[in-house]
């Protein structure tokens, strides 16, 4: 797959589709990878051009230590330019709705749309915080086994565990399974070290559709609400029986609503 050296920053990205169609940047969540976006892929990639990127950190994408959201956002500016795209359609997930939200603030004029799902513009409430962060420094410290349970009650419903063991146990593989996680540690300290834009988002005014599970333990169904109430004319939808990965857990509705938004 491609990589594009950007302020000091290999960042490796995938590509598919045709350029002459509107283009739909994908910004996964931390931890997981692109893999999380195939079922959107699939539904989408024949009436659009699909940009997937690896975020700092992941996949084949490199880091810098340390690194902040806004030094992330930047890069992606960057990238974005040197590939001469513009009014794309941002689809982030957690992390890559808080650079998508960055991106539409510092640079409006590249973003078409936006498309938010389980992130936040605001700061982690401090109980989310601590225990969020304790585990993101037992992953670092190799106890990824040991974490996992606990690790995966943050990301996926109750409803999840009994109706889709086998996918709940795709992701419990991949997170014992990691190697290489100095750079996946950054990216998680950059997210803890962020800004407080809440206030700043009332100034986009692009079409934005925000998507949040109910059951949300990382990103409470609040933020999305939040970001909603912002945005001028922002669409939001919150769904039952799901967590943060809300995009795995409801494909096929996911898949459903995001087309209807793109008409």
């Amino acid at each position: 797959m491609p990589v594009i050296h950007v302020n000091g920053v290999a960042l490796n990205y995938r590509e598919l589709g045709n350029r002459n169609q509107r283009t739909i940047v994908f910004s996964h969540a931390l931890l997981w990878g692109s893999e999380v976006f195939d079922h959107l892929v699939t539904e989408l990639v024949d009436d659009f051009h699909i940009f997937l990127v690896d975020i700092h950190g992941h996949g084949n994408s490199g880091y810098r230590t340390p690194m902040t959201l806004e030094e992330m956002t930047d890069d992606y500016y960057q990238l974005l330019t040197k590939l001469d795209l513009s009014k794309v359609i941002w689809v982030g997930f957690s992390i890559g709705g808080m650079t998508g939200m960055r991106l539409a603030l510092q640079h409006p004029e590249i973003i078409d749309s936006l498309i938010l799902i389980a992130t936040t513009a605001r700061l982690d409430p401090p109980q989310i915080r601590e225990q969020t962060w304790k585990l993101w420094e037992m992953f670092r410290d190799g106890h990824r086994a040991s974490i996992a349970d606990a690790a995966l009650q943050f990301f996926f419903a109750p409803a999840t565990y009994k109706n889709q063991p086998q996918l709940v146990e795709h992701y419990r593989h991949k997170l014992i399974d990691f190697k290489q996680v100095e750079g996946m540690f950054e990216a998680a300290r950059a997210v803890f070290e962020r800004n407080d834009i809440g206030d700043e988002i009332a100034v986009i005014k692009l079409p934005t559709l925000v998507i949040a599970g109910r059951e949300d333990t990382a990103t409470l169904p609040v933020e999305s609400e939040v970001i909603a109430s912002r945005i001028s004319n922002a669409q939001i939808k919150i769904f039952d029986e799901a967590n943060h990965m809300v995009v795995v857990e409801k494909q096929q509705e996911v898949a459903r609503l995001i087309r209807e938004f793109l008409k």
